[in-house]
């Protein structure tokens, strides 16, 4: 699914049935994330969490210090672990200012991966799945121990890949309709019809099923020293985000917009995998962005 998100991502600039974002809007996002990061951490802090920053939030950290300029988006990482306890705390703390949607507590909510969300904002986008909570969001993602053993790492990440393409399919075949009402690209197209025909086939079990099953074998692997590590739910799934161990932990502290959070102890390792030359300023056209239809910061915007 998250290759049909960057697709969209790509032609999210200059598509008329979307709301593109302004330079303006950007910075009132950003803003409201990085007050979102700012409970985050000190939630973690507080509770011996571990974390560190991961995707272009992380990449942001190392080129920019801080938000990359166009970025509307916020993601973090957690060993498996931590992440499990991190759902168990959070809403005792702050579930009167946020919502917390996982495939766990949320049948509707369709990602292997954990969003907390403002309260009192919309930022609704083109896959939402409850636009009833859709505020500004934090990405949260497990880290996966990986084998150790070269069969046994292919035979894991195989099973995952497998899984997670069928949640992407029947994702895409329950949302059909409504990608192709925004899509011109001929590609793009072709690509959401043939996923979604594979997930008519596999919808014998309910997208959350799908999501459940994946998400149980991804983290059965429970060697907690093992020397590899991996976001299977990641934008390049289990073998795209295979890492040393060592290149995560333990973390680091960065100046991210003025403050300090947490980063992986070695970013060059996962930002060079993710990324290639990650220093290189893209080109404008290169860029990306999330397909929004709504946005609306409420009190956060005043």
């Amino acid at each position: 699914m998250l290759e049909t998100n960057v697709m969209f991502r790509k032609f999210a600039i200059g598509n008329n049935k979307l709301c593109e974002l302004d330079d303006e809007k950007i910075k009132a996002v950003q803003s409201v994330l990085l007050e979102m990061l700012t409970d985050f951490d000190e939630l973690c802090r507080k509770n011996n969490l571990t974390y560190f920053l991961v995707g272009g939030t992380a990449l942001g950290a190392v080129r920019h210090k801080g938000f990359i300029p166009w970025d509307d988006d916020l993601d973090v990482g957690m060993p498996r672990a931590d992440y499990d306890r991190f759902a168990e705390i959070f809403l005792k703390e702050y579930g009167e200012k946020y919502w917390l949607q996982s495939i766990e507590k949320n049948k509707l909510y369709d990602l292997n991966f954990m969003k907390f969300r403002k309260k009192g904002t919309r930022y609704v986008e083109l896959f939402e799945t409850e636009p009833e909570i859709a505020g500004v969001f934090v990405d949260i993602f497990p880290l996966e121990n990986v084998p150790n053993n070269k069969i046994a790492r292919f035979f894991h990440g195989a099973i995952s890949e497998f899984l997670f393409l069928c949640c992407s399919c029947v994702r895409v075949h329950a949302k059909k309709k409504r990608f192709l009402n925004y899509l011109t690209d001929k590609k793009a197209i072709r690509t959401i019809k043939i996923k979604a025909f594979l997930g008519f086939c596999l919808s014998f079990l309910s997208l959350n099923k799908w999501c459940l099953l994946a998400e149980k074998w991804t983290k059965n692997y429970k060697n907690h020293n093992s020397k590899y590590v991996s976001f299977p739910s990641g934008r390049k799934h289990y073998f795209g985000e295979i890492c040393t161990r060592a290149s995560f932990l333990p973390v680091k502290e960065t100046v991210f917009e003025n403050k300090t959070f947490y980063i992986l102890n070695n970013p060059d390792e996962y930002l060079s995998g993710l990324y290639g030359s990650y220093m290189e300023i893209p080109d404008e056209s290169k860029r990306e962005r999330h397909s929004v239809l709504e946005l609306d910061l409420g009190e956060s915007n005043e």
